[in-house]
């Protein structure tokens, strides 16, 4: 009997962290503006404001996870200023975790922020100056398609 309690703990010890295993405790993530290519961008925020990086789309930036959303702004000659949250949620990992690493291992993933997950890909919506209703109709109607493009 003593055996198979040790054993149980030695499983339940070795697969705590799970998803900061699995997952990690940063993620790509990829950011479009359709057609506008260019836009120069920064995105901040995260635990402790961690995150603090410029780049220039379509990109492909690494974030540390966490539960704290980031604020994205881009900038384009003849566009309007963007700015858009970017909200995190937990990893469906996370449910395994529960039940294999118990509260040692959700523990250890929500310090790391390994249970977060910002989206793999975020779409920025340029508008041009003085557009019309019609042009970001339009506009909008364009990402849509990249963004079936992008998933399928």
């Amino acid at each position: 009997m003593k055996l198979k309690i040790l054993l149980l703990a030695a499983v339940a010890f070795g697969t705590s962290a799970c998803s900061t295993v699995v997952n990690g405790s940063n993620q790509s993530i990829s950011f479009h503006s359709g057609d506008v290519e260019g836009a120069d961008c920064k995105i901040t925020g995260g635990s402790d404001h961690a995150v603090n990086q410029n780049f220039v789309t379509p990109a492909e930036v690494k974030i540390p996870r966490s539960k704290k959303s980031l604020n994205l702004n881009c900038t384009k000659a003849g566009y309007e200023t963007t700015e858009q949250t970017v909200h995190s949620k937990v990893e469906g990992s996370t449910a395994g975790n529960i039940i294999a690493g118990g509260v040692i291992g959700v523990g250890v993933d929500a310090l790391t922020g390994a249970i977060y997950k910002y989206p793999e890909t975020v779409a920025i919506i340029m508008t041009k100056l003085g557009a019309s209703s019609a042009d970001m109709k339009t506009e909008e109607t364009s990402m849509s398609e990249d963004e079936s493009a992008l998933t399928n």
